[in-house]
């Protein structure tokens, strides 16, 4: 496989987990099939406008077989977000076929813009 992508647009399956929306609450995105895709995955989160007093946010990566029964992705959770314009990416391995955001989310009244982008080599055939 090779190390180097040289056409990102047909080499690599990029996936929205969150599309921009404010959040203000703990949850979890809904689960990405990831099927497709092999090799190191990466994500992407990106932090906009931030409100609240003494707001946090904390992002990780889960995994599962089935979408339902989910487990942390070793090595796969973002640096907490205290401010506005925050821009993260993270390299990871999964071992199940879906991939989903979870987020913890802290302060008060907080409201985080936030996005998120799953990335991962397309199977060659």
């Amino acid at each position: 496989m090779s190390t180097q992508l040289g056409d990102f647009k047909n080499a690599v399956q990029t996936s929205p987990a969150i599309y921009p929306v404010s959040v203000n609450d703990t949850n979890n995105s809904s689960g990405v099939d990831m099927i497709d895709a092999d090799g190191r995955c990466f994500a992407i989160q990106v932090v906009g406008a931030v409100g609240g007093t003494s707001p946090t946010l904390a992002g990780k990566i889960q995994e599962s077989a089935d979408n339902a029964t989910w487990s942390d992705v070793t090595g796969a959770a973002f640096t907490s977000v205290t401010a506005a314009s925050n821009a993260q990416v993270i390299v990871f391995d999964r071992t199940k076929r879906y991939l989903r955001h979870t987020r913890t989310v802290g302060g008060t009244t907080p409201t985080f813009l936030l996005c998120v982008l799953f990335g991962e080599q397309k199977k060659t055939i």
